[in-house]
Order: C-alpha cells, then sequence, then structure tokens
C-alpha cells in the first residue's frame, strides 16, 4: 500500500466496514464532506491522502495507487457502478492532493467545484446497500418515526412493492436532503433521524421525475334519505365503475365510519347525493405525500345562492382520520385536521324538497355562526341569510333564519348547537315548526 495518510469517515447510524489501512484516523461525519475535509486537511502530513466513508468497502481499490505527474494536482474518485449500491458519481472514495486542496476549498462548495478530478468507475467497489421501508398512505410518517435508524433510507408507497427504485445515491458532499420522485411523490430518499412532524420540515428537497401508476382512491356514495339518491348513483356508477354505495345508516358519524370500511384504499372520495357532479373533476387527485394526514375539501358551487367553497363539496377523507373521529363536532370533516382545494368538484341541488333546502341551510348557518369570525364567514353567513333563487329557494332563507334565530338563542350551549348534528332531530325540529308542510 502507498504511505499516503488515510481518513475514513464514520457514520453513526450505520454498519462500519473497517479500513484496510493500518493507521487511519477516523472522523465522525458533520454536516458534509468539505466541512469535514477543512477540518482534517491542516493535520494530514503526506503528499496526498485517501478519505473514504465506513459504508464503502475499499478492499476491491488498488490502494497502491499513485497518480501520474501530470494527475497530481486532481482529486482521484472512485465511485461504483454496481447496480445494488446505487449510482453516485461523486463518490464516497477519493484520493485527495493535500496542498491543492487546502488551495482550492475555500473557493469551493460541492466537489464539482474543485478544478480538476478524475473519476474512477468501478464495477465491484462495495457500496452498502440504503435500506428500504414500505409506507402506508394514510400516514407516511408513521412508518419514519418508528424505523428512523440509517443515515438515509428509502420510503416507498406499499402499493409499489413490485417499483424498481432509481439508481441513486446521495451525494455527502451537498447538505442533507430529502430526495423525491415521480408526480405523487410516492419514492422517497429520506434522511434519518429528523424530529419532524411532516415531511415538508425538512429544509431542503430535491425532485425527480419516475413513472409509475398511481393507485386509484376509491368513491363511496353516501345516502341517508335523499329522494335523488338511485339515480345519482347510477350516473357515478355508470362513469366510475369502482364506486360503492353506503346508504340508510342511521347517524352522521356511524354513515362516515360505515364508508370509510367499505374503503380499500387508504383515503376515498365521499359523494353525497344532491351533487350533480362536473365533467372536469376525474376523482384523480391525490394526498399530498409530504404533509401530514388529513382530509381534502374540494369546491362545490351552491345555486340557490351563488356561494362557492366547500359546503356540500366531494371530499377525499383520510381513513385512518375517519375511524379516529368518535367525537366530532358541529362539522364532521373540520373535526379532523382537513386542507381545501381550489378545484370546483360540483353543483349541490340540496334544494329538491323543501325539507332538503331546509334542513341544508340550518345546518350550514349553524355552524357558520360558530365559526372564528372572519371577512369570508361573515360574507357568506350573509348571503345564506338574504340570498336565495330558484326551485325552494323560500325553505333555503327558512331554514337559515331559524338556525340563525336557534343560535342566537343556544349560542352558550354546546348540547342545543350539537343537535344540529343529529338529521332525525333537525327533521322533529322542522315538524314542529311547519307541520302542514309537505315534505
Amino acid at each position: 500500500m502507498t504511505g499516503f495518510d488515510s481518513i475514513q469517515v464514520r457514520f453513526k447510524n450505520t454498519k462500519h466496514i473497517p479500513s484496510p489501512f493500518a493507521n487511519t484516523r477516523q472522523v465522525p461525519f458533520v454536516e458534509n464532506y468539505l466541512e469535514v475535509l477543512k477540518a482534517v486537511v491542516n493535520d494530514v502530513k503526506t503528499e496526498h491522502f485517501w478519505f473514504f466513508s465506513n459504508f464503502v468497502d475499499i478492499t476491491d481499490i488498488d490502494t497502491d495507487f499513485i497518480p501520474e505527474k501530470h494527475e497530481r494536482s486532481q482529486i482521484h474518485v472512485w465511485y461504483t457502478t454496481h447496480k445494488s449500491g446505487g449510482l453516485n458519481k461523486e463518490g464516497n472514495v477519493m484520493l485527495i492532493p493535500t496542498e491543492e486542496f487546502k488551495k482550492q476549498m475555500h473557493n469551493i462548495r460541492f466537489l464539482r467545484d474543485y478544478k480538476d478530478i478524475n473519476y474512477h468507475a468501478h464495477s465491484t467497489l462495495f457500496q452498502r446497500p440504503i435500506g428500504k421501508i414500505y409506507f402506508k398512505l394514510g400516514n407516511p410518517l408513521e412508518a419514519y418515526n418508528n424505523d428512523a435508524s440509517a443515515f438515509y433510507y428509502w420510503m416507498v408507497n406499499k402499493d409499489l412493492k413490485d417499483l424498481e427504485l432509481p439508481n441513486f445515491y446521495p451525494s455527502f458532499w451537498d447538505d442533507e436532503k430529502l430526495y423525491c420522485w415521480g408526480h405523487t411523490n410516492d419514492v422517497m430518499l429520506v434522511p434519518g433521524g429528523k424530529d419532524i412532524k411532516q415531511f415538508h420540515d425538512i429544509d431542503r428537497m430535491v425532485h425527480f421525475d419516475l413513472d409509475y401508476q398511481s393507485r386509484q382512491m376509491d368513491i363511496i356514495f353516501i345516502s341517508y334519505d335523499e329522494p335523488s339518491a338511485s339515480q345519482r348513483f347510477s350516473i357515478l356508477k355508470s362513469k366510475y365503475p369502482r364506486a360503492k354505495w353506503c346508504k340508510n345508516v342511521v347517524g352522521q358519524t356511524l354513515a362516515y365510519m360505515t364508508a370509510a370500511s367499505m374503503s380499500e384504499t387508504d383515503y376515498f372520495f365521499a359523494v353525497f347525493p344532491k351533487l350533480e357532479i362536473l365533467d372536469s373533476f376525474k376523482f384523480d387527485f391525490q394526498p399530498n405525500r409530504l404533509k401530514n394526514p388529513c382530509h381534502y375539501i374540494f369546491n362545490c358551487k351552491n345555486p340557490v345562492n351563488g356561494l362557492e367553497y366547500g359546503h356540500g363539496a366531494v371530499l377525499l377523507y383520510n381513513k385512518e382520520l375517519v375511524m379516529q373521529t368518535t367525537n366530532p363536532g358541529l362539522d364532521f370533516t373540520l373535526s379532523a385536521p382537513h386542507d381545501r382545494v381550489p378545484i370546483l368538484s360540483a353543483i349541490n341541488h340540496f334544494n329538491e324538497t323543501p325539507w332538503l333546502a331546509w334542513r341544508t341551510a340550518f345546518r350550514e348557518v349553524v355552524k357558520l355562526k360558530q365559526s372564528k369570525p372572519t371577512v369570508e364567514t361573515n360574507y357568506r353567513l350573509k348571503k345564506w341569510l338574504n340570498v336565495a333563487e330558484g326551485k325552494n329557494s323560500e325553505w333555503c332563507l327558512r331554514g337559515a333564519n331559524d338556525a340563525h334565530e336557534y343560535y342566537q338563542k343556544y349560542h352558550r350551549d354546546n348540547e342545543k348547537l350539537m343537535l344540529s348534528y343529529d338529521f332525525e332531530w333537525l327533521k322533529q325540529h322542522y315538524e314542529s315548526k311547519y307541520e302542514n308542510t309537505v315534505r
């Protein structure tokens, strides 16, 4: 072997491969290779020195290598071309010219910034493969929290178990990053040991293209007493054969949980009988893999007062969150983490009968009154109370104003307000006020 000094970088969360050199200095990995080199290069006593990581077996490399005269100012980099190890041309084994590196080190940031590099492809160089974990789409972070024990590891959606992973290995000349692949980020290379609440908390992210087929989310049609249920489900089923029907379940919470139990995917679209689904809405939205589990609320058009927001819209429910919401507030969806998606999903024909128009308006106004006052909520409330046109518009206004009166009377009594969540109580309340009305 050459008489060059040697430095081995130790990554604390990986199985150590011993150095073949007799007197190797071992140093901990901190930030990136450049910072490590800056900290140790002044202690090197030889013209060149070996610099390599403890997850690489360098016994297959010619450790007697001496650069030719015209190569002596070059950094020589050995990198594996063996697919099982993962490709990173910047490599984890280097022979570095000591004095030339000292001259350049304050003017470079990455290996590629160095003036002269000689890359050596190596077909048998062993580089410890990166571990792989499959995550559930319903909560990708759960897998991370249970297995954060390596400097990096692959995280792959469990629906893509047959997918061939990218031939890639992270560069440790770069600062720590989250690497993502594909249109839905179903393949991620994640730095381990991070105290994060969601993957977006990792400061730096790099995205690459990758072709794969994302699994479509189930569609569950949820009905109770709506007269158009059969007709609307038939239309939905004809366009989307994967749609399933959850019907006649008493109690909203139980209905949502029943729908969740029918879903074979970690998220499912909830569709309601009052909705005329727009042709532009394709049920192809995918949840964000990099954020915490949540429900997604699309927009919906109200034909009675012209409002367009999440009320009555198609929802993309996180199945686990649905099953955990055993004691919701006035609004089941808003009782769990949620996000709003500005995509118009449907027209809400809640005004098909006087009873449905009244019930829908009553429930929404109670919820708006209970929510934190903002310019937006105040605007919506004003519209519900004062604007209505078209079929059963008078029942929409009656429901809204009855709710306003009810809230004024019981706004400090949460049990009274929660009665508006119960369809059977609403029916009795409606009939007591309008007993001569044909529903």
